[in-house]
């Protein structure tokens, strides 16, 4: 077995990680403390993500391949991180036009599902985690993938803006993505879904 992520669990059975060190792109570096096994947004990111998916109730953002996140709609495959809903985000138990607002920060490879969590055989690719989205976003909602590709996008979304995220000197840098659906496509998308396009 390859050893773990540097903040991964910091022993077998441990539920703490190390944490990012740092967090550039919307705003100067800063230092935090351990977080909860699972990923982790670095500090600062969560406020400047909701600004880019215009949130006004923190609450009522579904959070795909939650991880570490406390608040919101959590869903995540692995019952450790305590989600609200243990589910596969590629086809989750929510109702088509859910939610407003999306954040996505799947595992960025195959390799690192495994490494990092043990999931590599459930490795979502950043296109299964946005059809997904976009079966659950409401007409003008917005999705933001984390991820250190720009994915490729198809109706019914389109992209917003595309922010450059790194946790410090020597790591890869990330995409924050935002998207949004249409609401003439939303249309189109019930429609063919019913049979009658």
């Amino acid at each position: 077995m390859s050893p773990r992520h540097w903040f991964g669990p910091s022993k077998p059975g441990s539920t703490r990680g190390a944490g990012h060190p740092t967090m550039f792109g919307f705003k100067p570096a800063e230092y935090f403390g351990d977080f909860s096994d699972g990923g982790g947004y670095p500090k600062g990111f969560m406020d400047h993500a909701y600004d880019t998916l215009r949130v006004t109730n923190t609450e009522r953002v579904l959070h795909l391949c939650s991880g570490s996140v406390r608040d919101g709609v959590r869903v995540d495959a692995r019952a450790a991180t305590r989600p609200t809903v243990v589910a596969d985000c590629r086809a989750t138990p929510f109702r088509d036009a859910s939610f407003d607002w999306i954040m996505a920060d799947p595992p960025y490879a195959e390799s690192y599902a495994e490494n990092l969590y043990g999931t590599g055989s459930r490795y979502p690719r950043p296109g299964e985690v946005l059809r997904e989205a976009a079966r659950l976003l409401r007409p003008g909602g917005r999705v933001g993938l984390l991820h250190f590709i720009v994915p490729m996008v198809r109706r019914p979304l389109r992209i917003i803006g595309v922010w450059g995220i790194t946790t410090g000197l020597g790591n890869a840098i990330r995409a924050w993505t935002v998207l949004e659906k249409a609401a003439t496509e939303h249309l189109l998308w019930d429609a063919a879904a019913q049979g009658t396009a």
